[in-house]
Order: structure tokens, then sequence, then C-alpha cells
């Protein structure tokens, strides 16, 4: 549950589920949830076990009790999870959860054993009570961990900041901590209203986001929410999910920004050099910008910081706050 995270594994699997469901929630000023699903409100009640929810496959997912061994498949649940419980609650993360380049909680992981997800029997090692996965996992591994009696919620909505409230939401419910859960997103539209009120008078640039891989951020992406919380337009707004476009498709957006993720920003040096996307404003002006990849790529609070780095580049005369994520 990683938007960008390693294209070639993880984000082009999660452009194809953006693309084929287009599910992505509007979100109001200020980050707020107007069009999230209304069993958001369900999860945020007071816990009591045991408890019984539908996931986004349509799954019911009952948790007897308080889950004491929870295990993440994905990274927007690790960075998510480790704001909510004790790392002792937690038996495994994933791989990339420790990897800085993609992850916010690099030190808040530590100690934690980690999987890939694919490997149904580590994940039944650590006895399991809650299995937290996305939707594109391995369906032979969430059957055989729900065969063993464990709980498997999936998700497989990732595709905007009203989702990633509602993710929160609901694995605040899963694991007894729903007044967390809703402070976390308290916290969350608290920064992107103060980023937000930031830029306000500094009007609003074009901004693409397009990578090495030739696919560029449409409507449907959290960082279509991103530019906009941001301060910007999105150029590719007219595309659906993750889309690839042609040199010629950039020169009729003319963005006057382009960003890139940050593992990704020697590709800015070859847009800034290539000869057919001369006439775009953003290369003629100088405006490439690399975008820290685990804060651009965030499906988890912390893509408030990908707000906060996307401001900083696109309004640079702005005094844009740092934000400050729950964690």
């Amino acid at each position: 549950m990683k938007q960008r995270t390693n294209i070639a594994v993880w984000s082009a699997a999660l452009a194809v589920v953006a693309a084929l469901t287009g599910c992505g929630a509007a979100t109001g000023g200020s980050g707020a949830t107007q069009n999230a699903p209304s069993h958001t409100e369900a999860a945020s009640s007071t816990a009591a076990f045991p408890i019984t929810l539908t996931d986004d496959t349509g799954t019911k997912v009952t948790i007897q009790k308080e889950p004491m061994h929870i295990v993440s498949g994905t990274e927007g649940t690790d960075e998510i999870l480790v704001s909510l419980v004790p790392k002792s609650r937690i038996s495994l993360v994933t791989n990339l959860s420790s990897d800085a380049t993609y992850s916010d909680v690099t030190s808040l992981v530590k100690g934690i054993h980690q999987w890939s997800g694919e490997d149904a029997e580590q994940a039944l090692a650590v006895n399991p009570d809650l299995v937290l996965m996305a939707s594109y996992a391995p369906q032979k591994v969430v059957s055989q961990i729900r065969s063993a009696g464990v709980p498997v919620y999936e998700f497989n909505d990732f595709t905007s900041v009203a989702m990633i409230e509602h993710n929160i939401a609901v694995i605040g419910k899963l694991v007894g901590e729903p007044q967390k859960a809703k402070a976390i997103v308290n916290n969350m539209n608290h920064n992107i209203a103060n980023i937000e009120h930031a830029v306000a008078a500094y009007g609003r640039p074009t901004v693409l986001d397009y990578s090495s891989y030739g696919y560029a951020a449409g409507q449907g992406t959290t960082v279509n929410d991103i530019i906009r919380m941001a301060g910007g337009t999105n150029a590719a707004a007219g595309l659906n999910g993750w889309a690839k476009i042609t040199d010629e498709e950039i020169v009729k957006l003319n963005p006057s920004v382009i960003i890139d993720s940050s593992d990704d920003a020697a590709f800015l040096k070859k847009l800034a050099s290539d000869p057919a996307l001369q006439s775009v404003a953003a290369v003629r002006e100088h405006h490439l910008y690399a975008i820290d990849s685990a804060d651009l790529s965030s499906v988890s609070q912390y893509v408030v910081k990908g707000v906060y780095d996307v401001a900083k580049v696109i309004h640079p005369n702005a005094h844009v706050p740092a934000v400050q994520v729950l964690s």
C-alpha cells in the first residue's frame, strides 16, 4: 500500500489497481473526508470486541479480541500501525518499512521482524491474530492464512487522501484504538489546512508528476490530491489514474512545474536536456524538482509530508509551516 514505491515492484501494481477501480473519493479543503465511505464513522466508535467489519473485497472479517500479534503486509499499514499500537503488538512488517528510500518509519520499526508478504508460512509462524494486506497481494497467500483461521483484512483503495484517512480509521477500529486513529486524522487535516492557508495567496501553478517509467499521475491518485493541497493544479488531471503519456502530450500540457520522486532524480536531468521538451515552461524555466520518494508515495498519515514538500518547491516564496506527524 505505497502508491509510487519502486514502480517496477509495488507502484506498478498499485497503478493498475487504481486505474481499474477508479474509485478514489474526493476530498474537500484541508483534507476533509467529504465523500469517504459511510462506515468510516463506525470505525471511529468506542473499541469493543468481538467486531466484524467488511473489507474492501467484500469479505466479512471478525476480530474476536484485541489483536496482540498483528502482521502488516503493506507499507501503508506499517506506517499506520506503528502510530497506533506499541511495537510489542506488531509481529511482522514489510521489508520496505526499513528502507528510508520508501519508508517514513525506519526508526519506528527497528526490532520488528520483516516479511515480503509472499510467504504465508512465515506469517503463520508468528501466530497472528490479525493480518493486514492489499487486495493485489497473492491470493494464494491470503487464502492460506484465512484457511488457518486467521482474520485477514484487505484494502484496495489508495487513491486519495480521503481514502488514507478512511483506512486509518478502519485500522484503528481493527486494533482497538479508534480514538488514536481519529487523532491522527485530525492531525493530518490540521497540517493540510495550515499548508493550504500559507499558499493560498500565491496562485496555482500547473504541476506534472512524471517519471522515467513514462507514467503521469492523473485523477484518482494520491499525488493528484498532494498537488492540489500544496496549492497547485495537476496538469494531468484530465487523465485517469496512472497513465502513460508521450513527449507530445507533455508539450501540449505545458506544465509550469514537473516533479518526480527522489529515487528517480536522474530522470529530471534527462528531461532538462531533452530537445523535444524545450518549449515546455517547466523545462525552459528549470522548474524540475525531485520530491522525497517516501513522502510522495505515502499512503499513510505521512502523505502530509508530501504535501509540504511539493508546496515548498512550487511556492518558494510562501512561508509554508513544517508539518508535525503523530507517531
